[in-house]
């Protein structure tokens, strides 16, 4: 695969794996801006080569969201093409609240949040394994 190399941002690292999970790990960060946003996109497409992907979210770091690179990552994620999203948070209180929160955003792809990276890791190659 070409794009193995990990993509390193100052808030965040970007790698696509073995087994073509692209894995965003975010880093103890200030706050993200929209441009901030616009560039872990972009790093994100590229590793994708322009096809659905498979996406795992290291959001356990401290970090957060000004309110226009909100407003941008809603923009963004519409646009984006992702076959599933697992997304790996810090505690159960945490992964509670984003699921409520994401209650009310409809996605086309199925979206879970876990607790356990390892956990997150293997529902995406099963979703994988189903897919083919």
């Amino acid at each position: 695969m070409a794009n193995q190399n990990p993509t390193e941002l100052e808030f965040a690292t970007v790698f696509k794996d073995k087994n073509g999970i692209i894995i965003i790990t975010m880093k103890d960060y200030k706050k993200l801006d929209q441009y901030d946003v616009l560039n872990i996109n972009i790093a994100i497409r590229h590793k994708a080569e322009g096809k659905p992907a498979l996406k795992l979210l290291d959001a356990r770091a401290k970090w957060s969201m000004d309110k226009k690179a909100k407003e941008r990552a809603k923009l963004e994620q519409a646009a984006s093409v992702t076959k599933a999203r697992a997304i790996v948070v810090s505690n159960v209180i945490t992964a509670s609240l984003m699921k409520f929160l994401q209650s009310f955003a409809k996605h086309e792809y199925p979206q879970k949040n876990f607790t356990d990276y390892d956990e997150a890791y293997n529902w995406l190659l099963s979703i994988k394994e189903d897919k083919h």
